[in-house]
């Protein structure tokens, strides 16, 4: 049985859902797969042009933990590269559609996870959502644009803070420090997401993907330019004997579980 998360998109109206399902009892993860098929949704919302866009999991204890272990045990010097860009590519593109994208996160979203929650204009978090960019403890950086969006999100003093350390944010502790703009009540997250995307579904089309494309072009430059430094910093990090050996630990943990 693949342990690959599925990636699907339905439309209801002028909403659309980009939703990650994992195999039952696994948490969503991404591989090369994955991110195929979440730029396949992409050309399709591209396509289809709905006026919002919901990327969420069917997990309700995960939103996205990162890579899936088969990708972290194919990755070495020579493939991290690609592996970066192509995350980039695919993140960028999610981040560059014309109209509002919301990350729905209920559950951990960690590492490349919480990557891809940023990519999304807005983050909406249950009360038991959690956050973490934390690859510093595999010896890692952030490889899809964490370095630039973290920044960008809640500042360079604090994006050190919480890297440094990959400490786990609870979505509230998420939402006041910029990380997360909006933390729903048990059972309460539909009805917030819908509160919010009348009026924007009310409003002008043009005028909110012109104010989009404003405020995305003042940061592609940057935001294009780091893909490459992230790829390489990465393969620099898997030069590092000690990142080899803390990945090797992490995956025969893992694959004794």
């Amino acid at each position: 049985m693949s342990d690959s998360t599925n990636i699907s998109l339905e439309f209801e109206g002028d909403v659309a859902t980009i939703f990650l399902q994992p195999p039952d009892g696994k948490p969503p993860t991404l591989d090369l797969q994955a991110l195929e098929d979440l730029e396949k949704c992409v050309g399709e919302i591209q396509s289809k042009q709905p006026r919002v866009v919901l990327v969420r999991s069917t997990s309700d204890r995960f939103f996205c933990v990162g890579a899936n272990l088969n990708a972290l045990k194919d990755i070495d010097e020579n493939s991290i590269s690609p592996w970066v860009l192509k995350g980039h590519k695919v993140f960028s593109k999610i981040e560059d559609l014309a109209m509002p994208v919301i990350a729905v996160v209920e559950g951990y979203a960690m590492g490349g996870g919480l990557e891809l929650a940023m990519a999304c204009d807005l983050i909406f978090a249950s009360h038991g959502a959690k956050f973490a960019q934390s690859e510093a403890s595999l010896g890692f950086i952030p490889g899809w644009g964490g370095t630039h969006r973290l920044t960008k999100r809640i500042g360079v003093s604090k994006a050190k803070f919480y890297f440094y350390s990959g400490k786990l944010l609870d979505a509230q502790e998420a939402c006041e420090i910029g990380l997360v703009d909006l933390v729903s009540n048990p059972g309460e997250m539909q009805t917030e997401v819908q509160s919010y995307c009348q009026p924007v579904l009310n409003a002008n089309r043009n005028a909110i993907s012109q104010f989009k494309a404003i405020l995305n072009d003042q940061q592609r430059a940057l935001r294009d330019e780091n893909a490459a430094i992230e790829a390489s910093r990465s393969v620099t990090c898997l030069q590092d004997p000690d990142t080899k050996q803390r990945l090797h630990n992490f995956l025969t943990k893992k694959g004794k579980k």
